[in-house]
This record gives C-alpha cells, sequence and structure tokens, in this order.
C-alpha cells in the first residue's frame, strides 16, 4: 500500500504546486498588466502587437524560473514548499515589475507606450532579455 500513499502524495504535492504556480502567473500577468499602458490581453490576444507579446512571453518565462526554482528547492514539507513558492513568487513578481520601470526610467523612449506600439521594436527584446536575466538572477539566488 506504500506505492498509493506515495502516488497520492506526490499527486497532491502536484496539485498544490500547480495550483500555487497558476496563481503566481496570472498575478504577474495582471501586475505586468498595470505597470504597461493599455489592456495587455487585448493587445496581445486581439491587435497581435508583437512588443506586448515578447515583453509578456518574457516575463512569464521569467516567474517560471523563479517558481520552478523554489519548487525545486523546497523541503519534504509540502505546505511549507508551497508557502515558499507563494512568497518567492511574490518577490519575483514584485522585482521583476519594478525593473522594468527602472528600465524605462533608465532608457531613452518609453517603454510601456513601446507596448502599445504596433510597429515591431528592438526595445521590446532588449525589455524581454532584461525581464529574463532578472528571472534568472531570482532563481540562482532562490538556490
Amino acid at each position: 500500500m506504500a506505492i498509493y500513499d506515495d502516488l497520492a502524495s506526490g499527486a497532491l504535492s502536484t496539485l498544490a504546486f500547480a495550483g500555487v504556480g497558476t496563481v503566481v502567473l496570472g498575478a504577474g500577468y495582471a501586475v505586468l498588466d498595470a505597470v504597461t499602458p493599455g489592456n495587455l490581453r487585448h493587445l496581445v490576444y486581439e491587435d497581435r502587437n508583437a512588443n506586448a507579446a515578447v515583453v509578456a512571453i518574457a516575463h512569464l518565462l521569467a516567474l517560471a524560473a523563479i517558481v520552478t526554482t523554489a519548487i525545486v528547492t523546497s523541503g519534504d514539507e509540502l505546505g511549507r514548499g508551497v508557502l515558499d513558492t507563494a512568497a518567492y513568487g511574490g518577490l519575483g513578481i514584485a522585482l521583476l515589475a519594478l525593473s522594468f520601470k527602472v528600465l524605462d526610467a533608465v532608457t531613452p523612449g518609453d517603454l510601456g507606450a513601446l507596448v502599445t506600439d504596433a510597429r515591431p521594436h528592438p526595445a521590446a527584446w532588449v525589455t524581454a532579455a532584461f525581464q529574463l536575466a532578472l528571472g534568472a538572477v531570482l532563481a540562482a539566488a532562490i538556490s
């Protein structure tokens, strides 16, 4: 019967971490939408805006790296692991949003307005790289 206990425990862990990961990614998307002008969902899904999509993709991948690292480094205690993952995910959301605003302040132009620009712009890729790099740094800091 131990095999069934392990399976049930693993399934419960998977569901718990999937839940916290979904919440963190959803919250991260909402915060990115809040720090950029326009409606991000509308820009990506209806307007097919490549700049908005590139920035959103990088933001979500950076958060995924943070959440994944938090899960992998969590101990065997499920409750503590879920709590740690949620806390690190929240910290990642805040730091990624702050970094977007800092990058906007130190670079020419308006990164927020870039997201709404229908014309592809190289700054979207630079912003995306910045978000991914910070996600990697935060993930390494967790480990």
